[in-house]
């Protein structure tokens, strides 16, 4: 009877042992909660938190940026050396490291992986590779490469930077420069390593298509297992890892899809997952409060913005006959700007930092695009369009947005009028609330409507920027790097960061001349001055600098938070819960 009884027991509390993954003497599986599904596990072919929370286990790149920031050697043996006024890399590679699939890692793999993320034409990383040229092959575990930009007066008439395929297309027409930040960028997840060989076999035997979707192959600590479509991607642990290091303890990584967000903060709490990132404020104080862990990023490692599209002849800038302008020079007294400046002047951002249901105060009200890095942000606003502003309500000021708005043709001040696009079920949807309200109220007409949409067909808007879809548009950028901000304002940029289209030529002058200096007082002006370029326009109103949360277990350890907001899992561990 007392046998009976204890194998009851057992029976009864076994679901308690498994509730959020599972640790037996053989297994531990743990579970990360997203609010959508990865797009595709192939690094260079998309940009967003749920798949690079896989990509950053599954691949490696040649360096690697911890979580306060530093940069550190993955596959690299060691910091590159860098030569020749800070224009010429030369990096050697680890040996002895294995795919998932069993081949060698060498300088070939390297090669073919920067060329396929350049030059690919569905990459959305191509800006990582934008200033390297003459990238070379020294030996089996030896690269070399140059930074520079192209120099119009080595090229026959009418030949331009588009028009080159290749790192050797690029040499005869680059001059070299330096560049501050492609160190840095070599740690994004663009620049992950893949292997030549497999892909090579792939595109012959037609299962490259299904590449990042049904199977991929990196070098990381964790491998592809398999991705059951809207519910689940699984990873199990690459016992053959280079980095003996990692403390991890898990077998199995499983990447849990909850699209409904109370769905997934009730599967947290319930404890049937271990890890949520993207925590909203309110739902942060509510997991302290039932005892959960709140993790953040280091200092504010983003912003959330109100982008224009420059496109829009409503909210943008067009020519007589409707084309966007393209020649860098903006009217400031056109109908669409002051359409757009009345909207900005209409926004209180103090209202999305203190609302408990969206930023809860865990963010500041933002004047500038630039808050924490010491590259680019303003400290002196006399002179600039911060000087308007204040950190307590933004550029707030409705008797301004009145007047504008005032002076408008009725054509401008149709109620519905203006589109604003947010990702489906996500803070952006509340704040965008917040701004049309807000512009109800000071202009007295209900312009705004909202759309909601699925991360990938967001990723097309922020991509096509097309102004019959879209005028407004609420969403936020990492601001890990100076160059990755600037990014979003730099005319020749064709990736999604670049999603309001906006091109200033004295901007891009400055821009330009940060991207190629190197780290140091000469840079930071240079970025200090195109933020001043671009605030006169405003193509996005900064709304909050916000800090990155997410939430584990109490018997979670090992989870860093990267600076740009995703997890850092290689080594996460499920450790004895303290009574």
């Amino acid at each position: 009877m007392r046998k009976l009884i204890a194998a009851l027991m057992v029976l009864a509390l076994a679901p308690l042992a498994f509730a959020a993954g599972t640790q037996d003497s053989q297994t531990v599986d743990i579970i990360i909660g997203q609010g959508t599904d990865p797009v595709i596990l192939d690094p260079p072919m998309y940009s967003d938190t749920p798949t690079h929370n896989l990509n950053l286990v599954i691949y490696n790149r040649l360096f690697d940026l911890t979580k306060d920031g530093k940069i550190v050697p993955d596959l690299a043996v060691d910091m590159p050396t860098i030569e020749e006024n800070g224009t010429k890399y030369t990096i050697k590679i680890r040996q002895g490291i294995k795919f998932h699939n069993g081949n060698g890692l060498n300088a070939d793999d390297v090669l073919f992986s920067f060329n396929r993320s350049a030059f690919h034409e569905k990459s959305q990383m191509k800006s990582i590779y934008a200033m390297m040229f003459d990238v070379k092959k020294i030996d089996d575990y030896t690269i070399s490469f140059r930074t520079g930009k192209f120099d119009p007066t080595k090229a026959p008439a009418g030949k331009s930077d588009a028009e080159l395929k290749t790192f050797a297309d690029r040499a005869p027409y680059y001059k070299p420069v330096s560049f501050g930040s492609q160190l840095n960028q070599l740690t994004w997840l663009g620049a992950s390593i893949v292997d030549k060989e497999t892909f090579e076999k792939a595109e012959q035997d037609g299962t490259l298509k299904d590449y990042g979707l049904t199977w991929a192959v990196g070098t990381g600590p964790f491998k592809f297992d398999s991705w059951n479509l809207g519910d689940s991607v699984t990873l199990i642990r690459n016992r053959d890892y280079f980095d003996t290091s990692i403390t991890s303890n898990a077998e199995k990584l499983t990447f849990k899809t909850i699209k409904d967000p109370s769905a997934l903060k009730t599967a947290f709490l319930n404890k049937e997952v271990d890890l949520i990132m993207s925590v909203v404020p309110l739902d942060a104080r509510e997991i302290e409060k039932q005892g959960g862990k709140i993790l953040s990023t280091d200092g504010y490692f983003g912003y959330h913005y109100l982008g224009f599209n420059m496109k829009s002849p409503r909210v943008g800038q067009v020519n007589s006959d409707g084309s966007p302008v393209t020649d860098g020079n903006y009217d400031l007294d056109q109908d669409s700007t002051k359409l757009r400046m009345a909207i900005l002047y209409s926004v209180n951002p103090s209202d999305i930092v203190n609302s408990p249901d969206i930023m809860d105060k865990r963010g500041i009200v933002t004047l500038q695009y630039v808050e924490t890095l010491p590259f680019g942000h303003i400290d002196n606003s006399a002179g600039t369009r911060i000087a308007e502003g204040n950190t307590t309500t933004g550029y707030y000021n409705p008797a301004k947005a009145k007047q504008l708005f005032d002076s408008l043709p009725a054509s401008m001040k149709q109620p519905g009028s203006i589109k604003c696009t947010a990702l489906s079920g996500s803070v952006y949807v509340k704040e965008a609330l917040v701004v049309k309200d807000q512009v109800k109220k000071t202009l007295g007409v209900d312009l705004i409507e909202i759309e909601q949409v699925a991360l990938s067909e967001l990723a097309t808007r922020r991509r096509n920027t097309d102004p019959k879809v879209w005028d407004l548009l609420v969403n936020w950028t990492q601001t890990d790097d100076a160059y990755y901000i600037f990014v979003a304002f730099d005319g020749f940029n064709t990736s999604l960061l670049h999603d309001t289209k906006f091109y200033s030529a004295e901007a891009q002058k400055y821009i330009d001349r940060g991207n190629s200096l190197p780290n140091g007082p000469e840079r930071n002006l240079a970025y200090q001055n195109a933020q001043k370029e671009i605030l006169k326009v405003m193509p996005r109103l900064p709304l909050v600098a916000m800090l990155g949360i997410s939430a584990s277990q109490t018997n979670i350890e090992g989870v860093e938070i990267s600076p740009s907001g995703s997890f850092r899992l290689r080594n996460v561990a499920r450790v004895q819960a303290s009574k």
